[in-house]
């Protein structure tokens, strides 16, 4: 499921950008904690209007930088962004009702201006996280977390007498004010989720092939650089594979480059069909595709290769030509080498064992062994 979807987990590409954005983030809630925190600091000073609220913006600034060295040593995962919107939306609530319960008066839950147009803040960021589903979260908590305060202020016996000091400090409670604030917080959260779905379809434009629909270079470059960073991090394999169609330059001269380009993308589909989940295809330029495979040894990528090649061949590709097409691929396969291995050289090895199975014939898969010998290794005969 994508972000086409209302409630669609983001794509490949939008979580990678999330991971940036949440960690943006974090940066700018402690800077925004602080600024919050000056009035409170103030207050506490000068020993004028002091209540228990004024701990919310210190407890909020201890937990924002526990949560930013969390961010730093652990991998992105959504349920992050859902745990920090979370964090913020009740921080907010929290406030307001540590007010209430301090001047003992509704008015402190819902004509506290200050603090309710934080909830705006709070709703508005979840667009940094680039996923549309935080947006309604984030949105609904808050608009949940009002209503809530909201009716708990209509049960307190003075509403709706309040004392001349809480008039003079929030106001009187007006029915149409709260319905407005309501609908406000609704229309921000409108506006955030319009902004990552525009992002996101920005994005997906920037990062996908638009004849096949596979992720392009410029991605391919990004997933690899994280993969292998992860693997390293973890000890985990890498495989990179380097693919190219057999004599795929007949196919344009006989039958044109429109049927060309149809026999790319339904070569595309079907590999990209076969493949497991974690796995990454991408189209790499002209015939040529490169596919990243996660946790996958240099025996599980020879095996998942076997299948590919059985998948193309198992039925020729009926793109409108005269006839259905029948094709085959020739790859070269390297697996990751160590702390000092780097994207670049994955994808120059893996060229290399490509152009080393289309020398001895095509058809089939070229790799090293694992030892690193020059001895080469072929499969697919």
């Amino acid at each position: 499921m994508t972000q086409d979807t209302l409630w669609g987990r983001p794509e490949q590409q939008t979580l990678m950008a999330a991971s940036s954005g949440e960690q943006t983030m974090a940066n700018l809630r402690v800077l925004m904690i602080l600024l919050i925190a000056l009035v409170p600091s103030y207050k506490l000073i000068t020993g004028t209007d002091l209540t228990p609220a004024l701990s919310v913006s210190f407890i909020g600034l201890a937990l924002a930088l526990m949560w930013r060295a969390f961010l730093r040593r652990r991998q992105y995962v959504p349920a992050m962004a859902f745990a920090s919107v979370t964090f913020d939306i009740s921080l907010i609530t929290l406030g307001l009702w540590l007010d209430y319960q301090s001047r003992d008066t509704g008015l402190a839950l819902v004509n506290n201006k200050g603090t309710f147009a934080l909830y705006f803040l709070a709703i508005t960021s979840t667009a940094l996280r680039y996923d549309r589903r935080l947006s309604l979260f984030g949105g609904g908590l808050a608009i949940a977390s009002y209503s809530l305060l909201f009716a708990v202020a209509l049960e307190h016996p003075a509403i709706a007498n309040p004392e001349p000091e809480w008039i003079d400090r929030y106001g009187n409670l007006f029915l149409p004010d709260q319905v407005s604030r309501l609908l406000l917080l609704l229309m921000a959260t409108m506006l955030a989720w319009t902004l990552v779905n525009r992002a996101c379809n920005l994005e997906r434009n920037a990062l996908k092939d638009p004849l096949t629909g596979l992720y392009n270079r410029a991605f391919l470059q990004q997933h690899l650089m994280l993969t292998s960073e992860r693997a390293k991090r973890n000890g985990q394999p890498l495989a990179v594979v380097m693919l190219d169609l057999d004599f795929f330059k007949r196919v344009n001269d006989r039958y044109g480059h429109g049927v060309g380009d149809r026999v790319l993308a339904a070569f595309s589909q079907r590999l990209n069909a076969g493949l497991r989940a974690g796995d990454l295809l991408a189209r790499y330029g002209g015939e040529e595709f490169c596919l990243v495979l996660s946790q996958t040894s240099l025996e599980e990528a020879k095996t998942v290769l076997a299948k590919l090649h059985e998948r193309i061949q198992a039925e020729p590709f009926d793109v409108g030509a005269e006839h259905p097409i029948s094709l085959t691929f020739s790859a070269g396969v390297c697996v990751l080498q160590g702390q000092d291995d780097t994207p670049q050289a994955l994808l120059e090895r893996a060229d290399h064992w490509l152009l080393h199975a289309k020398r001895a014939g095509r058809d089939r898969t070229g790799f090293a062994p694992m030892s690193g010998r020059p001895a080469p290794g072929l499969s697919g005969l």
